[in-house]
């Protein structure tokens, strides 16, 4: 008995941990963070923004708890679609698709962006938009033409990542391993728990990172990432 109270203790002692599980007949791969234990950031690629780096480069260098690929990028330009802000400094304006903000307490929103206007990031120290939401306050939200979305091939069923919270502060990675549709995905993420939810970018930029094991590695380079530290270690 008591060599199981301790494995416990040690479990729950962990600010991330993984499960896989089938939700609504979905395969996933889930990171559950404690907010109130990491401090979530974005890496992005050498040569930024028109520049790309292996995965493994990028997580050697920001050496994180957790990773998760980003934004969907220009395979011609390398840029990023959506806004970006690493340490409070907007490092691109895309302008469009929905947004992961996290302010100077560690309080994560995710809000849609409003197509082709600036936004006001003062009060974020990071930030990074892709989209489209998924769920918002709570209920399936999609709406990928009014973020910008036009692609008929990222609307089909996809495998996919994604990213959420919830109301007791976890902040979750997601990754379907089977095709789904963009409502299809916000329907998973809200019975994950999400009460609010975005995707990010798929195809063969599907990266998942934990602990120093790669979930999903990605067959191509990548241009950025959404990351985890512990709070008590350096960015």
């Amino acid at each position: 008995m008591l060599t199981v109270l301790l494995a416990t203790a040690l479990l729950v002692s962990e600010p991330a941990s993984l499960a896989s599980s089938t939700v609504l007949g979905k395969k996933c791969d889930v990171i559950r963070l404690d907010l109130d234990r990491v401090r979530l950031g974005v890496v992005v690629a050498s040569g930024f923004p028109s520049g790309d780096e292996t995965f493994a480069s990028m997580i050697e260098r920001s050496k994180p708890l957790a990773a998760i690929n980003g934004a969907y990028f220009s395979t011609d330009t390398k840029k990023p679609i959506g806004d970006i802000v690493i340490d409070g400094k907007v490092v691109l304006q895309g302008r469009m698709g929905t947004a992961l903000a996290v302010d100077v307490e560690g309080n994560v929103d995710i809000l849609r962006v409003k197509f082709h206007r600036t936004m006001d990031w003062s009060k974020h120290v990071t930030v990074l938009a892709c989209g489209p939401a998924l769920v918002l306050d709570g209920k399936v939200d999609v709406n990928p033409q009014i973020e910008g979305f036009t692609e008929e091939k990222i609307m089909q069923r996809h495998a996919r990542m994604g990213v959420g919270y919830t109301k007791n502060r976890e902040l979750l990675m997601v990754y379907v391993k089977d095709g789904v549709t963009f409502p299809e995905f916000a329907k998973v993420m809200l019975e994950l728990g999400c009460f609010e939810a975005m995707n990010l970018d798929g195809g063969a930029s599907l990266a998942m990172y934990l602990d120093g094991k790669n979930i999903k590695a990605p067959s191509r380079k990548l241009t950025n990432l959404l990351i985890a530290h512990r709070k008590s270690e350096q960015a």
